[in-house]
């Protein structure tokens, strides 16, 4: 089980320049999720959704995009991944080649039974340890993120329980999800994946399948240049 230490933490805090307090940035990203999870939180199968990266971490630019971590129910992924891509599209909020700056990258789903990040994390994972450990929630339906935390066999948070609790404020919607067991969701699921399952893999062959990209039943994590084993090995020596 991956542990690190205050020390360990201090390394990462001054790599990526981690401010105790969100910016005005920060809190203007912060505040425009907030002000979009409204137009997404109605649909069926939504667990967790989340902020990642700079923004998480009180360090992001004007430059910067939103991203977005989502877990969705069983069988409920791509239903809610191309919705909220369509809704995010239509609103001219989803992060495009050409736009980037304070739109949102919808780069990582996963569904509640694949939780347990055991499976790719690294060797010495001090950035995916610490990713966790800053993620913002914003929508929690059923204490999803109390239990993604828990589920992480891999890691031991209990020195980071602070951060962790103080992440829970910036929950501005949660309650217990009353859809999800209607049938005819799983079917439109189903329909989705059939129809964008073979595109995305035909895109996944053609950038030579990296690594860091995830395409499985359970997972959909796209996000570009995965730098952790330069992260990791770099810490490692300072």
């Amino acid at each position: 089980m991956q542990a690190f230490n205050q020390t360990q933490h201090q390394k990462f805090i001054n790599y990526f320049g981690i401010k105790d307090n969100p910016s005005k940035i920060d809190e203007h990203f912060i505040n425009k999720t907030i002000k979009y999870t409204k137009f997404i939180k109605w649909i069926p199968g939504i667990k967790l959704i989340s902020i990642w990266n700079s923004i998480s971490m009180n360090v992001s630019k004007q430059t910067s995009d939103i991203d977005l971590f989502i877990i969705t129910s069983k069988n409920r992924m791509w239903f809610v991944r191309i919705l909220i891509t369509l809704i995010f599209t239509i609103l001219w909020q989803r992060k495009t080649n050409k736009y980037h700056a304070g739109k949102f990258c919808l780069s990582f789903f996963c569904d509640e039974n694949s939780m347990d990040f055991w499976n790719f994390a690294i060797k010495y994972d001090i950035y995916l340890y610490f990713w966790i450990i800053y993620l913002k929630p914003i929508l929690d339906f059923d204490n999803t993120y109390e239990n993604f935390i828990n589920s992480q066999s891999w890691a031991n948070f209990w020195d980071y329980k602070s951060i962790i609790n103080s992440n829970k404020n910036h929950i501005k919607y949660f309650w217990k999800s009353f859809w999800n067991n209607c049938k005819i969701f799983g079917l439109f699921d189903k329909i989705f994946k059939q129809f964008f399952l073979p595109k995305t893999l035909k895109h996944y062959e053609k950038i030579a399948k990296p690594y860091w990209i995830i395409i499985n039943d359970n997972m959909l994590k796209f996000h570009n240049n995965d730098k952790r084993i330069e992260i990791s090995s770099k810490l490692n020596d300072i």
